[in-house]
């Protein structure tokens, strides 16, 4: 924690004090307004391409010169860091109206292009640059939709040329094999899917036979291999394309009927509540465009604004921010707004900084000043329902083998017999465990790769090899290095080249202290007692599809359970800056 006494800096801090009764707030968070950036154009021009992501770099592959154009073998891979493109090996098949999707760190081209070869499939390595050919599609089509969750690519709908197929088909990576799933409710092609919470939604698309498009959205659940009708669209799609920001699908521009213009509609779902909601439009109107999110920001490609028979493509790239990221006044993390906070934020006094430019409501006003410490005074001693939170085991009970998550649903179940120490907490009371066989098992409340995120908890004790949290069957988010003991985590991108993050801090010397870690899209950063201890330039983390262990490892190894005591464990979807 950062500690300042200059005179400005006291000064400032009574003024707030003395004004806080005049401001009234409606809420302890801000998000910020949308905004979108025009990013370097890629280098060739195209319709239809399919985009997918990689160690937080987006590859473009294939596409059409035009509609109805020459298909394309192009490969280009753009760096959102360095706003650079870069061509690759171009694929062995040239191919419009492909899907793709990325598994543990490969690309596998499914399904476009004419004739025979709309059932191809092709494996893109991007660590050696090479492609491999893998088993057929069993059904050949075009304009389809791919997503993967678990390890598994669903190749949904499509058809052939001059018709359309409620087709579902699971390819596996791991066998290059392929398996019949239930049909999609409503046939359709020149859709769009997502995913939220494991689940695939498929949106909008086209009927050859039907003029106007298709508003329908349906849910598809691959562990009960079901379907589920949900809200419509606002307006009607095909040739659009959808990302997932926060777990809320973003629906980007399309055509609202066979041969119509392109449009620059954009909606946002929420699966939660099933609602849909109208945001301000894009920059400019597109069709046959695709999306990809690398750290929490949406990058639109290619596509065409043409009228029918769309004769010309786009090269360009725009980047949207959502401005989710919501502003809290509790910035460290600790559940409570107090002189910490305030001496954070007088740290980055009249800077840009967006964590903690607070006010005006709704959305700051791009500088940290007077208003944002009145405004944050207002919570001074406060506890706050803080909407990043979305999970806090307090581990405050007295009795029972139920660990309650006061923030979100992820009840936490104990196990092994640990011992409730009401009173023996660091913030309150806490959990005892023996190193043995204790440990909690919980939900994931979210999954690490989808934008920012931050965790913490508080602990007393440990040895080397211990872990205090981790993903099952998945990284150990927050352990001590075998050897060390040193505070690390293998939280961690994708693929070749993925390290984890170690430190020099000792943790296990009997004091409480609260360990963290923070990934805010560009960096990985662990903290002990406020202060961080290890930081890594690290654009995007694995996907994570498993419950959490809390006091043991991933596998529940002997050796990893954690021995001492555990306490308020807080799970956040944005950078937490103590």
């Amino acid at each position: 924690m950062k500690t300042n006494n200059s005179p400005k800096k006291i000064r400032i801090t009574f003024v707030v004090v003395g004004l806080v009764t005049a401001i009234v707030l409606t809420g302890a968070g801000s998000a910020r307004a949308a905004t979108w950036t025009q990013k370097a154009d890629m280098p060739t021009a195209r319709s239809g391409p399919s985009t997918s992501v990689v160690d937080g770099k987006i590859y473009a592959i294939g596409g059409v010169t035009a509609y109805r154009g020459t298909d394309l073998a192009t490969v280009e891979v753009y760096d959102p860091v360095t706003d650079t493109w870069t061509q690759k090996a171009d694929m062995p098949t040239p191919r419009g109206g492909l899907a793709t999707s990325a598994v543990n760190g490969k690309i596998y081209a499914i399904g476009g292009g004419s004739g025979g070869l709309r059932n191809k499939v092709e494996e893109y390595d991007p660590a050696t640059d090479t492609w491999t050919e893998k088993a057929d599609m069993p059904t050949g089509r075009i304009w389809l939709a791919a997503s993967a969750v678990d390890g598994k690519i669903y190749a949904i709908g499509g058809g052939p040329s001059g018709a359309m197929v409620a087709t579902v088909e699971e390819y596996d990576p791991a066998t290059d094999t392929w398996t019949k799933k239930s049909d999609m409710p409503t046939a359709r092609k020149i859709l769009s899917s997502s995913v939220v919470n494991g689940k695939i939604y498929a949106v909008g698309g086209q009927s050859p036979s039907v003029f106007p498009a298709f508003p329908t959205v349906e849910e598809y659940d691959p562990v009960t291999d079901t379907w589920t009708k949900k809200a419509d669209m606002p307006t009607p799609r095909n040739w659009m394309s959808t990302s997932v920001v926060d777990e809320k699908i973003y629906a980007f521009g399309g055509n609202t009927s066979r041969g119509g213009n392109p449009i620059s509609t954009l909606t946002q779902y929420e699966s939660a509540t099933d609602t849909w909601t109208a945001l301000d439009d894009m920059p400019v109107r597109m069709g046959g465009l695709s999306t990809s999110v690398v750290g929490g920001k949406i990058y639109v490609i290619g596509g065409t604004s043409a009228s029918y028979p769309y004769s010309q493509s786009l090269s360009t790239v725009w980047e949207y921010d959502t401005g989710l990221t919501v502003s809290s006044p509790d910035f460290n993390g600790d559940g409570i707004v107090d002189s910490r906070d305030v001496s954070i934020m007088v740290d980055h006094w009249h800077t840009d900084n967006a964590l903690y430019d607070i006010a005006p409501l709704p959305f700051g006003d791009n500088f940290v000043d007077v208003q944002d410490l009145i405004s944050l005074s207002e919570y001074l001693l406060e506890e706050l329902d803080d909407p990043t939170l979305v999970a806090h085991w307090a581990l405050d009970e007295t009795e029972g083998d139920i660990a309650h998550d006061s923030a979100g649903d992820n009840l936490g179940y104990v196990f092994g017999g640990p011992v409730w120490q009401p009173a023996g907490g660091q913030v309150n009371g806490a959990i005892q465990l023996d190193g043995v066989d204790d440990a909690i098992i919980a939900g994931l409340p979210l999954n690490p790769a989808v934008g920012p995120f931050s965790v913490f908890a508080w602990i007393q004790g440990g040895a080397p090899g211990q872990t205090i949290i981790s993903e099952s069957n998945g990284p150990d988010w927050l352990s001590l290095d075998p050897v060390t003991g040193h505070l690390m985590t293998e939280l961690t991108k994708a693929g070749r080249g993925a390290a984890p993050l170690q430190s020099q801090a000792v943790i296990a010397d009997g004091n409480w202290r609260r360990i963290g870690f923070v990934w805010d899209g560009l960096y990985r950063t662990l903290y002990v007692d406020g202060v961080a201890v290890a930081e890594g330039a690290q654009d995007s983390l694995a996907n994570a599809a498993n419950g959490l262990y809390i006091g043991t490892g991933k596998a529940m190894a002997p050796g990893t359970y954690f021995s001492g005591m555990i306490d308020d464990v807080r799970v956040y979807n944005r950078a937490v800056k103590p």
